[in-house]
């Protein structure tokens, strides 16, 4: 292969490098959920109990027989390799991980303000490296 060509080919191998692309995204939405869900108890703990033991929750929903907190904690991990073709944009190849955790936490009141139930959901391990 002359000097030419293996120009040729460095600059055709060095348009591709430029077209490609890569993409890392790690995102946590709202907090963490603190406190210990073991100290709420139905029919006993209260909304000021909730809210000492969690802080605010991510959403409140007002229903017909007492309200709802809602805490929610969403982690996501992303990554994406892209490569293209340099002139008419093809994409040729694509590699996406994508990983997504969350803890949901759901407390229902009475209209007394009075625990009636809750459900508890924690997923939020650690999630793998990208």
């Amino acid at each position: 292969m002359g000097s030419t060509q293996a120009a040729a080919v460095a600059a055709v191998c060095g348009a591709w490098l430029l077209a490609s692309g890569c993409t890392i995204a790690r995102t946590y939405q709202d907090s963490p959920l603190r406190g210990d869900v073991t100290r709420i108890v139905p029919g006993e703990s209260t909304r000021t109990d909730v809210l000492r033991e969690f802080g605010p929750p991510t959403h409140i929903f007002h229903q017909t027989n007492g309200d709802a907190f809602v805490y929610s904690y969403n982690r996501l991990n992303y990554s994406s390799f892209r490569l293209r073709d340099p002139i008419t944009g093809t994409n040729w190849f694509t590699l996406t991980r994508r990983f997504e955790t969350r803890d949901r936490l759901l407390v229902i009141f009475d209209f007394q303000g009075v625990v009636r139930d809750i459900a508890w959901a924690h997923h939020t391990q650690e999630l793998p490296p990208l």
